[in-house]
């Protein structure tokens, strides 16, 4: 049976995808279904100890962290709580946080698998007593985030400044690239500024065509008049040396690569745009940074 959706004139469902409450539908759904897939409480936890293991970060006991764009699922901050951070400032551009997705997130979740990938950055017991915790939160709301530390702040455009909170760890999970090759360097400036003296500040950087990355993974590469929506959508196309030129410019910031993976089988473009600053062919294939 056709979607009743379907049976609609094609220029009456894009002017009913342009209506607030629409959006706001759409947005929720994709809230909840991150919250039951790519954004559930293990896999966070999986990502975020990856990236401390490989960054060689002891952990986060007692310390105050900044998470540069967010999302919807606020997962990310919860297991910075689970680490036994003190506070999580979590910004975005935007207000897209749905706190009640994470009721989904939590609870389809493998509670051992979360206590087991933590363990080694904090004393097991401690991540148990806290998971245990939000276990047994049964509401979720902006409200129960601030009782546990997590300050949700959106809109706040860290290009425009920085927060003015003082901060021990910042991170970021495939936000930067969508960033404006503008605003890039500004951001991380103002990151760097936020952040105490040893602060570290810690970024996953995905460096394919948000497009097609299975597929077509270095389209947008040979693409001209690349603009701001499509830098927000489908990537900025700074390649590896260039990330390594703007983390240098940055003088109170001692930066390093401290992970990266290329894609040697997908295809280049036949024409590389001249917006693209490369020093070679492996400099093009670089696919992830840390």
């Amino acid at each position: 049976m056709m979607p009743l959706a379907r049976l609609l004139p094609s220029a009456m469902r894009a002017r009913i995808r342009q209506l607030p409450a629409w959006q706001r539908y759409a947005s929720q759904r994709e809230a909840l279904r991150l919250a039951s897939s790519a954004k559930r409480l293990e896999l966070c936890a999986a990502q975020m100890a990856h990236l401390l293991h490989a960054s060689g970060h002891p952990g986060l006991q007692g310390t105050t962290c900044l998470e540069i764009g967010s999302g919807r699922i606020l997962g990310y901050a919860l297991v910075c709580h689970l680490l036994g951070a003190n506070r999580v400032l979590a910004t975005d551009l935007t207000p897209l946080a749905l706190p009640a997705a994470l009721l989904s997130a939590i609870h389809e979740s493998t509670a051992y698998i979360v206590r087991d990938l933590l363990s080694p950055f904090e004393d097991h017991h401690r991540v148990r007593q806290r998971l245990n915790r939000l276990l047994a939160i049964e509401k979720w709301s902006f409200d129960a985030l601030r009782d546990l530390g997590v300050e949700y702040r959106a809109p706040c455009n860290l290009a425009a400044g920085p927060t003015g909170v003082a901060t021990d760890f910042a991170y970021s999970f495939s936000v930067m690239e969508h960033v404006s090759t503008t605003d890039v360097r500004a951001l991380l400036s103002n990151v760097a500024e936020d952040l105490k003296p040893g602060g570290v500040m810690v970024h996953a950087i995905h460096l394919e065509d948000h497009q097609d990355t299975a597929g077509d993974p270095f389209a947008f590469l040979g693409d001209g008049n690349f603009d701001r929506a499509e830098e927000a959508e489908r990537g900025n196309r700074l390649r590896r040396s260039q990330w390594q030129r703007v983390f240098a410019s940055i003088a109170s910031v001692d930066s390093r690569i401290f992970y990266e993976w290329s894609r040697m089988e997908a295809a280049l473009p036949t024409h590389i745009s001249k917006d693209v600053i490369y020093s070679d062919e492996m400099d093009l294939r670089v696919s992830h940074i840390g």
